[in-house]
């Protein structure tokens, strides 16, 4: 059987290949090679609102949201082409947090926040973990505490990604203490980040990426900013992190840099004549890659038709981050093999650059995946129980 898009499918990838080739001019994607991939620059924030503004934001959400009303997988179309290009796309804010307000948010959520969250002008951070609860989240202690018709937030938050340029972070709060299952007593709210409350500090990882420690001292809030319903926060964190797993395997990079390691390859001359693209462990490790970049575009592209029948399987969406993200390493280290020394030199160095060194910037950030959005360790686990109803690990 062959697996392919429709012809309204291919077209719309055509029409964002060319929209996109257009949209990312040299000096935005200096800028965002900067930032390591993570964006938050002026450039980078005035193409978001471009992308708003001319509506592509929104491809897969419903048209009375402000979206085109498309189907998940032309929504995740728009975001591998995007990615593809070299625009660290927002995903979590647009492929994950927005999707639950806009199923679960109250009426100044989705009159207000949805739609600036489509037109580029909003971006929400994630608020989970915290310096004592961290693959164990049901034990969080960030405390939100009803006083009159407010709550009053105190706590902090560990590896808050993007929120020091994001406007909310979507925050996970214990709201009863005395519920005899923990994950019982949890709320979601949405923080201000311009809060005078709200503050965070640095926290640089060994690939480069910036993440963040969140403070939140005696934020105050209404119940405007709760999200769902009261201590009914578990369903939602379990909700977005299986459209963030999803969302982190993204192959537009990847197959971007395929493309262009093949092409350097068939032009790269070999000090024993030909070129090093005839060369069979060259092309042993190029089938490598593209036997497992189709293997997970497959795995993707599935879970984005379960989306279209409501229907995000939990184990199927930590298989395809679990797989996603250690091919990533893998495929990483064979195109390192063919590049040869050129793939450890950085893009900022004077000589010996290859393929402006994003094989360098890959490969040194890759691991990050692996823990991003639960530690594969865990992913595992909910294969196991979840997927295959084998018995709980003990905790």
């Amino acid at each position: 059987m062959k697996v392919e898009f429709t012809p309204p499918q291919q077209a719309l990838r055509a029409e964002l290949r060319a929209y996109f080739e257009k949209l990312m001019t040299p000096e935005l994607q200096e800028e965002c090679a900067d930032t390591m991939g993570e964006g938050g620059g002026p450039l980078w924030r005035e193409a978001l609102r471009t992308m708003g503004r001319d509506g592509w934001i929104g491809v897969g959400w419903a048209k009375e949201l402000g979206g085109k009303g498309m189907s998940p997988i032309e929504q995740f179309i728009f975001v591998e082409e995007i990615m593809r290009a070299g625009y660290p796309f927002p995903f979590l804010t647009t492929e994950s947090v927005g999707p639950q307000l806009a199923e679960h948010g109250n009426e100044w959520q989705k009159s207000e926040v949805v739609p600036k969250i489509l037109s580029g002008d909003c971006l929400i951070s994630i608020g989970y973990s915290e310096p004592a609860a961290g693959t164990d989240l049901a034990s969080l202690n960030c405390q939100a505490t009803q006083d009159g018709d407010g709550w009053i937030i105190n706590g902090q938050k560990m590896w808050t990604s993007l929120a020091h340029f994001c406007d909310y972070t979507w925050l996970a709060c214990r709201t009863d203490n005395d519920v005899p299952k923990k994950h019982k007593g949890i709320t979601m709210f949405l923080v201000p980040n311009d809060d005078p409350g709200w503050s965070c500090t640095p926290v640089h990882t060994l690939g480069g990426v910036r993440t963040n420690a969140t403070y939140y001292d005696n934020i105050r809030v209404t119940d405007k900013n709760l999200v769902g319903e009261l201590n009914g926060g578990w369903k939602l964190i379990t909700g977005q992190l299986n459209r963030e797993r999803l969302s982190l395997v993204n192959v537009g990079p990847t197959s971007q840099l395929f493309n262009s390691t093949v092409e350097w390859a068939k032009n790269t001359d070999i000090p024993s004549g030909g070129k090093l693209i005839d060369q069979p462990w060259v092309q042993i490790n190029l089938a490598k890659i593209r036997m497992g970049l189709e293997a997970l575009k497959l795995i993707v592209y599935k879970q984005a038709w379960a989306m279209t029948e409501g229907n995000l399987d939990m184990a199927e969406a930590s298989t395809a981050k679990v797989y996603g993200s250690e091919y990533f390493i893998e495929a990483y280290r064979l195109f390192g093999e063919i590049i040869g020394q050129g793939s450890m030199v950085n893009r900022k160095s004077d000589a010996g650059v290859v393929l402006q060194g994003r094989i360098e910037t890959l490969y040194r950030t890759a691991s990050i995946i692996t823990f991003g959005g639960g530690t594969n360790e865990i992913q595992r686990d909910i294969i196991a129980a979840a997927g295959l109803w084998m018995p709980r690990a003990a905790r």
